[in-house]
């Protein structure tokens, strides 16, 4: 592991991936950085004192790492919007519209037909509860049918 940790900017370099600004409690005042590269390293001082070797990593530099490992974390994503789901609703709703068309199911008039409308308008009526009264927050939406097609069969 390479690391770079330079209290007065509150910066820490993990494997070249940093972040600054951070906090955490226990740094010496006179230490400028600590650089440390697989198994060993040095601390720099700011106040004149030669370089201090170091085999392992002094408690301060532990905490200055747990602030890295906080802010490297990947916060969860925010819960869709109302404004969010409505327009969810109203894309899967755009996605079927063609399923309403009554020449889709209608064997005199299409062929192949559509044979499971009715699961098409069961998902868009509980779809469209949602365009019409959108709420926050992460929503089970249904899934979507599979469209089911049928020859005409003819009699010749």
């Amino acid at each position: 592991m390479k690391l770079t940790i330079i209290p007065s900017d509150g910066a820490v370099y993990e494997n070249g991936v940093c972040y600054s600004n951070l906090t955490w409690a226990g740094t010496p005042i006179d230490v400028h950085a600590l650089q440390w590269l697989n198994e060993a390293g040095w601390i720099e001082f700011n106040d004149g004192k030669q370089n201090q070797e170091i085999d392992s990593l002094p408690d301060w530099a532990n905490n200055a790492m747990a602030a890295w490992t906080v802010a490297n974390t990947p916060k969860p994503p925010s819960p869709p919007t109302v404004e969010e789901n409505k327009a969810t609703a109203s894309q899967k709703l755009y996605e079927t519209d063609w399923t309403t068309i009554p020449d889709v199911s209608d064997s005199t008039k299409s062929n192949p037909y559509l044979t499971n409308v009715s699961e098409f308008l069961t998902y868009r009526n509980t779809v469209r509860q949602y365009a019409i009264n959108p709420i926050a927050g992460n929503i089970d939406w249904p899934t979507i049918p599979t469209s089911v097609w049928a020859p005409v069969s003819k009699l010749d």
